[in-house]
């Protein structure tokens, strides 16, 4: 098994840790069961209707730009 150092502030830290042990498990098996579960959660196919909704905003739309422009022609 290996071994990873995450740097995080205090704040998160201290409540992972405190999660964590209202739990009943240490931070470090908290933060392996998250891994693990991204990792099998990503192998899943996306929902149908996720996938359906994939690739309907082209690529080299700007969001900012497309919504500035929106609100431009709705408040002119």
């Amino acid at each position: 098994m290996s071994t990873l150092t995450v740097p995080m502030p205090d704040e998160d830290l201290a409540f992972l840790r405190a999660y964590s042990a209202a739990q009943g498990i240490s931070a470090e098996v908290l933060l392996a069961r998250q891994a693990r579960s991204l990792r099998e959660h990503l192998k899943r196919p996306a929902h149908p209707e996720v996938a359906a909704a994939s690739g309907i905003i082209a690529a080299d739309v700007s969001g900012p730009e497309a919504h500035r422009a929106h609100l431009e022609k709705k408040h002119a």
